[in-house]
């Protein structure tokens, strides 16, 4: 019988949770399997990765049925998970839990529970056509109650966060343990201080980077580079936005190509997602020596020392307070702030977490 595997529901880009996966799968030398690996992801025979890699479906598929098609694929084509020992399950992959043997350890590491179905279930309604809202909550009662019987059969839950494991506890009612995530201090450093701000935030509803559009609308002096991605959500809508705003610049990087180089070059980083779980990102940023503007909620106000590695606005994050908090991280200031920043990110160390996470599996 084999050691490890990780299952995980998708490998769509090259976010925070890819790479934390794949942090994990060579930490314990796992086979890895997916509901499907995206071209736009990373290509695990071009990388490290040396172990069994497993597909459930293929990707092309509209993403409004991707719900239904991975939660059948988890269902129906995870028999071979009878093969390990131990099955840690990622994201929203843990229907494949009921055809792990009872021996089996099985460990849901719970980035979050699924926020369409629980905290920012209101902000999904929104966007569904009227006649279609009925469909929508039977479904999505439907996803919930298999949800929170498949996380009743779990060894073990980690998360991200004690924010992340509040969140567990109020809407799911079960204990987690906190293994927080890590950074890889070798591929994220300083490299030096060009002219620009950074956002990375997916453009989504929830990332609120509408705001952050708004407020260097205001800025004309300032630069803000916006990195995205092609399916990203709220993308038109943005760039709608930002029309003819000559301080603002978007950017795609296929394959996550160069995005190392705009963190390490910037003059600090912008994120303010609505009650954010933990997030590597704004960590990475730290890592490469810059600060962050982020908000005074979520799981990242652990990771902070306020005015020494980031910059606090109020939780509802509103237009002026952006724009005071860009204009006090000056050039000068963000400069001073980067050893503070770097010796941080050194908590949340790859080495700290492998030796974290084994330890949790021994148990």
């Amino acid at each position: 019988m084999k050691k490890n595997i990780i299952l995980h529901d998708t490998f769509l880009y090259k976010w925070g949770w890819e790479r934390l996966i794949l942090m994990m799968a060579k930490a314990l030398d796992a086979d890895l399997a997916s509901g499907f690996f995206s071209k736009w992801s990373f290509d695990l025979r071009k990388e490290w990765f040396k172990w069994e890699m497993i597909s459930l479906t293929d990707e092309v598929f509209k993403k409004w049925f991707r719900h239904f098609k991975l939660k059948f694929a988890f269902l129906f084509k995870t028999k071979f998970l009878k093969n390990y020992e131990n099955v840690i399950f990622s994201g929203d992959s843990i229907s494949a839990v009921r055809n792990c043997w009872k021996n089996t350890k099985k460990v849901y590491y719970c980035h979050t529970p699924p926020r369409y179905l629980y905290d920012l279930k209101n902000i999904y309604l929104k966007k569904v056509p009227f006649l279609l809202k009925p469909a929508f909550l039977l479904v999505s009662y439907i996803f919930r109650k298999m949800y929170e019987r498949d996380i009743s059969k779990m060894d073990l839950i980690l998360t991200n966060s004690i924010n992340t494991q509040k969140r567990i506890k109020k809407f799911l009612w079960v204990d987690s343990q906190i293994l927080y995530p890590p950074v890889d201090l070798k591929e994220f450093r300083f490299l030096a201080q060009k002219d620009y701000y950074l956002s990375f935030a997916r453009l989504a509803d929830a990332k609120r980077v509408d705001k952050v559009i708004e407020a260097f609308k205001k800025l004309p002096e300032k630069k803000l580079v916006v990195i995205y991605w092609e399916n990203d959500p709220q993308r038109e809508k943005i760039f709608e936005l930002a029309k003819w705003c000559e301080n603002i610049e978007f950017k795609t990087l296929p394959w996550n190509i160069g995005f190392t180089d705009y963190v390490g070059n910037c003059i600090a980083t912008i994120y303010i997602p609505i009650d954010e779980d933990f997030w590597m990102s704004p960590v990475e940023s730290m890592a490469a020596g810059k600060p962050v503007l982020w908000v005074n909620e979520g799981g990242l106000k652990e990771t902070i020392i306020d005015k020494k590695t980031w910059v606090l606005i109020k939780a509802w994050a509103e237009v002026d307070d952006i724009i005071d908090a860009v204009n006090f991280l000056t050039p000068e200031l963000c400069l001073a702030m980067k050893e503070d920043c770097e010796a941080r990110a050194k908590e949340f160390s790859l080495e700290q977490f492998e030796k974290n996470l084994k330890n949790f599996l021994e148990k």
